[in-house]
């Protein structure tokens, strides 16, 4: 039974070094993995040759939301994680948010934060934020009335600007 220990350990460690190596924020990958902060740390300065960002975390995905484009790609990274996660429960593990991270930048959306992605799924699990559907696409994305660019669809808002151009 050790040796089964030892391999989940070993899995926990490599998804963490992966998180690590995708900037995730220490407190966030020691939240998902269990593994002490002083460890991921030192990961860190191997891995990036510089100290960890210090700081106060956001306290939700709103900082993140600064325009339709990055409601989009938060949207449809949720909607990605949501589909992949046949579980569908309301906790955000480290491996599913790997697994999604590495599918969602196959399908080409560059440009967005894995930081900003788990502040995402997590508030959208847990009703932080909503997660509507747009009735006229009928595509589903993260719905914020306090936040100006997110209270109506954002790929609908994007299709319009395109054919103003």
């Amino acid at each position: 039974m050790s040796a089964l220990l030892a391999l989940d350990e070993l899995e926990n460690s490599r998804v963490a070094h992966e998180l690590i190596r995708l900037r995730l924020r220490v407190p966030i990958v020691h939240y998902l993995t269990s593994i002490h902060p002083k460890p991921l740390r030192m990961r860190w300065r191997q891995v990036h040759g510089e100290s960890p960002h210090n700081g106060k975390l956001p306290d939700s995905v709103r900082p993140f939301i600064t325009n339709p484009m990055m409601l989009a790609k938060l949207s449809s990274f949720v909607a990605l994680y949501n589909r992949l996660d046949e579980g569908n429960s309301r906790s955000v593990t480290a491996a599913m948010l790997l697994s999604a991270w590495e599918v969602h930048g196959r399908v080409g959306s560059a440009g967005l934060d894995i930081n900003a992605a788990w502040y995402a799924i997590r508030d959208v699990r847990s009703r932080i934020v909503g997660w509507e559907r747009c009735a006229r696409c009928q595509a589903m994305y993260i719905y914020e009335p306090n936040v100006s660019h997110a209270r109506s669809c954002p790929f609908c808002r994007l299709a319009l600007a395109k054919a103003r151009c």
